[in-house]
């Protein structure tokens, strides 16, 4: 009998234990590693640094965005927190088609009006920040809380109302564009 009303609490539990691990998990997020990264995801010298378990870095980055550094994700494997909102989010897309470029795969994403105003305040801010480094601004693009793409913010060319983002795996490129349809 006990059983019984345990298995069902157990059921649940776990339910809510893997809700809650993917709830802050962005659907589409486009970060400024430069500028959004919380600073639990910098190490003493300010570099950036991985985090093995997530628990761990939600205990120090209490309301950033947790994303998973997998197998395209140069930083190595882990978590990452950033603490500003992205540049770019779903919402911000109204299409978004795949693209082969010469050196690998792309998506071409056609903007909503707020998303070509979020993405000129952004790209002029990473101009400048690149500007006065001397370096350009890394990017990390993430599907579904996995980072599956790290340009460079001068690697992104821009048309009129789109933006075309590079460093895609194939598998990764045609996700996006399922995924933001």
């Amino acid at each position: 009998m006990r059983l019984s009303r345990l298995l069902p609490a157990a059921v649940l539990g776990a339910l809510v234990l893997t809700g809650g691990a993917s709830a802050g998990a962005p659907r589409f997020a486009l970060f400024d590693v430069h500028t959004d990264l919380a600073p639990a995801s910098h190490n003493s010298f300010g570099d950036v640094k991985v985090w093995k378990r997530r628990a761990a870095l939600a205990g120090r980055a209490r309301g950033a965005a947790l994303v998973r550094c997998g197998g395209a994700c140069t930083f190595g494997p882990g978590w990452l927190a950033f603490s500003r909102g992205p540049a770019l989010s779903a919402g911000d897309v109204a299409a978004a088609k795949p693209r082969r470029a010469k050196l690998g795969w792309g998506i071409v994403l056609t903007l909503t009006p707020h998303g070509w105003s979020s993405w000129q305040r952004f790209s002029r801010q990473a101009s400048l920040s690149g500007a006065t480094r001397g370096v350009p601004d890394a990017l990390v693009v993430v599907l579904d809380g996995d980072i599956v793409a790290q340009p460079l913010a001068n690697q992104v060319r821009r048309g009129k109302t789109t933006v075309e983002i590079p460093g895609f795996s194939r598998a990764n490129a045609l996700r996006a564009a399922t995924l933001l349809r």
